[in-house]
C-alpha cells in the first residue's frame, strides 16, 4: 500500500510537469525525466506525427538496432490504428543517454524490442503520434504500467492541444500570413535586440532593404493574385539565400528587410548582389504568363555608418534603396552620407 501512494504521488509530480510546459521538447523531456521512477524501461519514445519527429529518452546501453526497432514498432502501431503509413526514412529522430537504470547492465548486442507499452495520442479526435515504454526484456509491463502510463498519455495530449493553441497565437503575432516571412513587428524588436547587442559591443550588424521594381505593373495588369505570387516567390528566395542567423522579414508592401547580424559592408553587398541576379534569372509563373522581375536593394552596415538606433540604419538603408531605384532599378547601393 505504502507503494501505491509513492506511485500516486510520482504520478502527480510527473503530470504537474507536463502541464507546465507549452514546447514539445519540453514536454517530453519532463515526462522522460520523471518516467524512471514509475517504470523499468530501456527507452521511452516519442512520435510527433506532424513533424515526422521522434523523440527517443534512452538507457545509455541502447544499441543503434533497438533504437530501430522501437522506430519500427511505432511506426507499425499507428498504421495499425488506420493512420497513413508514414516513411520511416523521413523521420527525424532525436535520441538523448542517460542512466536510467539504478543498476546498469550493458545491452546485449543481439538485444532486440521484447516487450513494450504503446499509447496513441489523440487531439480533438485526431491521432497525431504516440509515446512507448520499451524493454529488452520479456514480460516487463503490467497493468498498473498501463493504468499510470495511460494517465500520462492523457496529459501529454493535454499540454500538445496547448502546445498547438500557443503556436498558431505566436505564428500570428510573428509571421506575415502571405509570404510566412516575419513580420514587421517582429523586425522591429529584433533589430532592437541586434542594435543594441552591435552598438554594445561595437560589432558589425548590416540591414539590406529591398523593393520589387515595378510591382505595382504586375499588379495592375495581371491582377493582385499575381502579384501575391510574385510576393511568395521572391520571399522563398529570399529564405534560401541567407545564413541561419540572418532574420528575413516584410517590411510592408512590396518591400523586404534583411538583418545581417555580424555581416560587414562587403559580405552584405556579396549577400545582396547574389539575391539580385538570383531574383534577376528567375521566370516566375503567372497563370499562362512567365514574368522576369527585378528588385532594387540598399544596404546600411554599422559601425562603418555611425547609426545611434536601430531606426536610424533603417532610415539609412531606406536611403541607399532610394538611390538604388532613382539610378535605374536592378541595382545595389551602399549608404552614402554625402547623398543625404
Amino acid at each position: 500500500m505504502r507503494l501505491i501512494f509513492k506511485n500516486l504521488n510520482i504520478l502527480r509530480s510527473t503530470i504537474n510537469a507536463i502541464s507546465t510546459n507549452f514546447e514539445i521538447k519540453d514536454i517530453v523531456e519532463s515526462a522522460g525525466s520523471s518516467l524512471p521512477s514509475l517504470f523499468n524501461f530501456a527507452s521511452f519514445g516519442f512520435l510527433w506525427k506532424p513533424g515526422l519527429l521522434l523523440y527517443s529518452y534512452q538507457d545509455e546501453s541502447c544499441l543503434p538496432s533497438f533504437t530501430q526497432d522501437v522506430v519500427k514498432n511505432m511506426v507499425k502501431v499507428l498504421t495499425s490504428l488506420g493512420e497513413e503509413p508514414i516513411d520511416i526514412n523521413r523521420i527525424v529522430l532525436q535520441v538523448e543517454k542517460r542512466r536510467l537504470k539504478t543498476s546498469p547492465i550493458e545491452m546485449s548486442p543481439r538485444a532486440a524490442l521484447k516487450s513494450h507499452l504503446t499509447l496513441p495520442l489523440a487531439l480533438e479526435m485526431e491521432i497525431v503520434g504516440c509515446i512507448s515504454l520499451n524493454s529488452d526484456q520479456p514480460n516487463t509491463f503490467d497493468a498498473q504500467d498501463l493504468q499510470f502510463f495511460s494517465v500520462i498519455g492523457y496529459q501529454m495530449a493535454a499540454s500538445l492541444k496547448h502546445f498547438q493553441r500557443f503556436s498558431s497565437i505566436k505564428n500570428m503575432a510573428i509571421y506575415d500570413t502571405l509570404t510566412s516571412l516575419h513580420n514587421r513587428r517582429y523586425f522591429e524588436e529584433k533589430l532592437r535586440i541586434d542594435a543594441q547587442k552591435a552598438f554594445g559591443t561595437q560589432t558589425s550588424l548590416s540591414l539590406i532593404m529591398i523593393d520589387i521594381d515595378h510591382f505595382k505593373k504586375v499588379n495592375d495588369t495581371f491582377g493582385h493574385p499575381a502579384g501575391d505570387v510574385i510576393l511568395r516567390e521572391i520571399a522563398s528566395l529570399l529564405k534560401k539565400s541567407v545564413r541561419g542567423m540572418d532574420t528575413v522579414a516584410r517590411y510592408g508592401g512590396e518591400e523586404f528587410i534583411l538583418i545581417l547580424p555580424g555581416a560587414k559592408v562587403e559580405a552584405s553587398h556579396n549577400i545582396a548582389e547574389r539575391i539580385r541576379r538570383l531574383v534577376e534569372s528567375t521566370a516566375f509563373d503567372v497563370g499562362t504568363a512567365h514574368l522576369n522581375m527585378s528588385i532594387s536593394l540598399g544596404i546600411s552596415s554599422f559601425p562603418v555608418h555611425p547609426a545611434r538606433s536601430g531606426e536610424e540604419l533603417i532610415k539609412m538603408a531606406d536611403q541607399a534603396l532610394y538611390e538604388a531605384k532613382r539610378g535605374g532599378r536592378n541595382r545595389v547601393c551602399i549608404f552614402n552620407s554625402n547623398q543625404t
